[in-house]
C-alpha cells in the first residue's frame, strides 16, 4: 500500500512538474516578431493573428487542390495542399484568384515499433527533398506557410526521440531557408500538444483535424490553458461527421453514410455553432475542396467527378458571406431512400438475385431536368483501415440498368456480402445531390 501511494505521489508531481515546465517554456508569449516578414504570427495580449502582406489574415477554405476559382467566387481565401505535385500550375492558380495556399510537407507518420526514424540514410533523403522543396517555393506570392506533416502521431514523451529530432531539424531548416513564413502541422489528438509545446518549441502554429467532436475543442483547449498558455491554432479540416465517427452502424458494422443534403447541414451548423463563435482560431478549412475516395466516392466530396458542386459548397458560401439563402438556392435536395419500402437502419439483407426496387425521395418542388443515376458497388469493409479506404470498389454488373428514374429495378448481386446502393441526381446548372443504402447479399445454400 505504501509503495503504491509512493508511486502515485511520483506520478503527480511528474504530471505537475511536466506543466510547469510547458506551461514556463511555452514559446508563443516572447518571440522577437520581425514585421517586414511576408506571413507571420502575431500576439496582442492573448490574442494570435496572422500577418500577410502587413494586414491581419483569416483564413477562410478548404483543403484539396481543383476549383480555385469557384472556392473564390464564394468568399474562400485559403486551400491546403496535400500533394506537392503541380504544385507551381495551382500557386500561380491560387494567385490569380486571390487564394493563399498552405502547402503540405509530407513525413511519414511516427511508428515506436518502426526504425525508420532512426535511420540517418531516411533522415538525410528527407532533408533534402524538404530543402529542395521549400527553396523552390519559398518566395511565391501565394504561399501562406508551410505543413510539416499531417496527422503525424506526434509521441507523448517528455525525453526526445529520433523523430521529435529530426521533426525539430526540419522546423529548423525550413525557418533558416525561408523566414518568412510560419510553419505549423496538423493533428488529431488535441493531447499531443502538450508533448509538442514542450519538445517542439520553434513550432509556430497548429492545425487540428476535426469533424464530429468539433464542439469539445473549445472547453477542451480551455482546460488546457489551466497548464500551457494560449497558442494559435486553426481548423486545418472540418466537415461532416466521419465514416470512423458515425455512430448509426448496420449490423454487419458498416458506418450509415449521410445524404449530401444532410452533410450541408452538418458544414453550416459546424461553422455557425463553433468556429463562428471562436475568437482564439485563426480560421478553417473545409474537407473536401474536389473528389476524392474515401471510404466511399461520396463521404467528404463537395463535386463530383466531373467537377458538378454539392449542396455544402452553398452552406459554405451562406457562412463565409453571412447570408441567408433560400431553399431554392440549393437544387436538387435529398430527403431519403428506401429500398422496398424500408431503409439502412432496418438492416436491409437479402438473398442473391432478389427483384428489389428503390425509391428516392426528395424535398421541395421536383424538377422536371433533373436526371439521376443509380449504381451499386461492393462494399469495402474487409480493409485493415475501413475508415480511409483510397480504392474505388468495384462497380457491381448484376442490376437491372433502368437509370434515368427515381424508381430503380435492380436484381441482388449474386455474390454473397456487403453492398452500396448509390444514387446520384443533377440539376442543368451545374450541381449535384448524392445518396446511399447499404445492404447485405446473404446466401443461404452455402
Amino acid at each position: 500500500m505504501i509503495k503504491l501511494i509512493i508511486r502515485l505521489t511520483l506520478i503527480l508531481l511528474g504530471l505537475f512538474l511536466l506543466s510547469f515546465l510547458i506551461y514556463r517554456f511555452v514559446p508563443f508569449n516572447d518571440k522577437v516578431i520581425d514585421t517586414e516578414k511576408t506571413v507571420y504570427i502575431k500576439k496582442t495580449g492573448e490574442k494570435f493573428n496572422i500577418i500577410r502582406n502587413g494586414e491581419i489574415f483569416y483564413i477562410k477554405g478548404a483543403s484539396g487542390k481543383n476549383y480555385l476559382n469557384e472556392l473564390s467566387n464564394i468568399g474562400g481565401n485559403t486551400i491546403r495542399v496535400y500533394e506537392t505535385e503541380n504544385l507551381e500550375v495551382i500557386l500561380d492558380s491560387a494567385q490569380i484568384n486571390n487564394i493563399a495556399v498552405i502547402v503540405d510537407i509530407y513525413l511519414p507518420k511516427y511508428n515506436k515499433n518502426d526504425d525508420f526514424y532512426s535511420l540517418k540514410e531516411n533522415t538525410s533523403k528527407l532533408s533534402d527533398s524538404v530543402q529542395e522543396l521549400v527553396n523552390k517555393y519559398k518566395n511565391h506570392p501565394a504561399l501562406l506557410f508551410w505543413n510539416l506533416g499531417n496527422e503525424i502521431k506526434y509521441p507523448n514523451v517528455i525525453i526526445k526521440n529520433d523523430f521529435i529530432n529530426t521533426f525539430n531539424n526540419l522546423i529548423n531548416l525550413i525557418h533558416t531557408i525561408d523566414s518568412n513564413h510560419p510553419v505549423s502541422t496538423s493533428i488529431i489528438g488535441k493531447k499531443e500538444v502538450f508533448s509538442m509545446l514542450l519538445n517542439s518549441p520553434e513550432l509556430d502554429l497548429f492545425g487540428f483535424n476535426i469533424f464530429a467532436h468539433l464542439h469539445d475543442l473549445k472547453s477542451d483547449l480551455k482546460k488546457a490553458n489551466y497548464f500551457v498558455k494560449p497558442f494559435p491554432y486553426y481548423l486545418s479540416e472540418f466537415g461532416n461527421v466521419g465514416p470512423w465517427e458515425e455512430e448509426q452502424l448496420t449490423a454487419w458494422n458498416v458506418p450509415i453514410e449521410q445524404t449530401s443534403t444532410k452533410k450541408a447541414e452538418q458544414y453550416k451548423n459546424q461553422y455557425e455553432s463553433y468556429i463562428k463563435s471562436d475568437k482564439e482560431s485563426l480560421g478553417s478549412l473545409a474537407f473536401y475542396w474536389g473528389y476524392k475516395q474515401e471510404y466511399t466516392h461520396t463521404w467528404f466530396n463537395l463535386f463530383d467527378e466531373n467537377g458538378r458542386k454539392s449542396q455544402i459548397c452553398y452552406s459554405l458560401e451562406s457562412v463565409w458571406n453571412n447570408k441567408n439563402y433560400k431553399n431554392s438556392s440549393f437544387s436538387p435536395r435529398i430527403k431519403y431512400m428506401l429500398v422496398d419500402g424500408k431503409g439502412a437502419k432496418d438492416n436491409l439483407m437479402y438473398k442473391p438475385n432478389e427483384l428489389k426496387t428503390a425509391t428516392l425521395f426528395l424535398e421541395g418542388k421536383v424538377d422536371s431536368t433533373y436526371t439521376y443515376k443509380w449504381n451499386i458497388y461492393k462494399e469495402r469493409w474487409y480493409d485493415n483501415d475501413s475508415s480511409v479506404v483510397t480504392n474505388k470498389p468495384l462497380l457491381s454488373s448484376d442490376s437491372i440498368q433502368n437509370n434515368g428514374k427515381r424508381l430503380f429495378t435492380f436484381k441482388t448481386p449474386l455474390i454473397e456480402g456487403p453492398y452500396r446502393l448509390f444514387v446520384d441526381v443533377y440539376d442543368n446548372k451545374g450541381n449535384f445531390a448524392t445518396s446511399n443504402t447499404p445492404f447485405y447479399v446473404l446466401n443461404d445454400n452455402e
